[in-house]
């Protein structure tokens, strides 16, 4: 009877041993990664119900663009269309600023001087400068030429006007003392004038100086 059992477990060992009655095979445990969103912008706001993202435009791609040409289409930046007879300009080109040629002023001719008779020389003033007073009349004199009897003697103010102007025949004139109003210097000169009343030679003359 026991050795009955004994034969049953030696049984019953094998059997366990056939079906696999060894350790169970380890299932790998997978190993789970902690995901960290990104933190959202201060100014982020949600989107309102019912929005619908539009769809992201697609670049443009520069090498594809045709900058035109004779007969050729194409488009700029932006799809905006340009005529296929569209030729690109070229950048302005400076032109140099040419100085303006320096024009000299034209002059008159200078005045030719045409020499005087030699009897023009005999005419001289006599006396030299003189002194007055205001109100008080004052007699010019100069050496008269052969070739001249009549004679022109003019007065000038300081201020430089013409205050009289008179024909007088021989070598000496009187002015008169309602001329000198002011004090000064007044100039005095004296032409020989030819038979049609014309100046000739050349004029001498001095100063009348005028005091209170």
């Amino acid at each position: 009877m026991h050795r009955g059992w004994l034969l049953i477990g030696l049984l019953t060992a094998a059997l366990l041993a056939g079906c696999g009655g060894d350790k169970a095979e380890e299932v790998p445990t997978a190993t789970a990664t902690v995901f960290t969103p990104s933190p959202l912008p201060p100014t982020w706001t949600p989107s309102p119900p019912g929005f619908v993202p539009s769809t992201t435009p697609t670049p443009e791609n520069t090498a594809d663009r045709t900058p035109g040409g004779v007969n050729v289409g194409g488009s700029l930046a932006g799809g905006t269309p340009f005529p296929p007879t569209w030729t690109p300009g070229s950048p302005p080109s400076a032109t140099p600023r040419v100085s303006p040629t320096p024009v000299a002023p034209t002059l008159p001719p200078a005045p030719t001087w045409t020499t005087h008779p030699d009897y023009c020389l005999a005419l001289t003033v006599v006396g030299g400068d003189l002194a007055t007073r205001a109100g008080v009349a004052v007699t010019v004199r100069w050496t008269p030429i052969a070739e001249f009897s009549d004679y022109l003697v003019i007065v000038r103010h300081p201020g430089g006007g013409i205050v009289y102007s008179q024909t007088a025949t021989g070598g000496a004139h009187t002015l008169p003392g309602d001329l000198f109003t002011v004090t000064g210097a007044y100039g005095w000169e004296v032409w020989p004038l030819d038979a049609a009343g014309n100046r000739a030679c050349y004029a001498v003359g001095g100063e009348i100086i005028v005091s209170f």
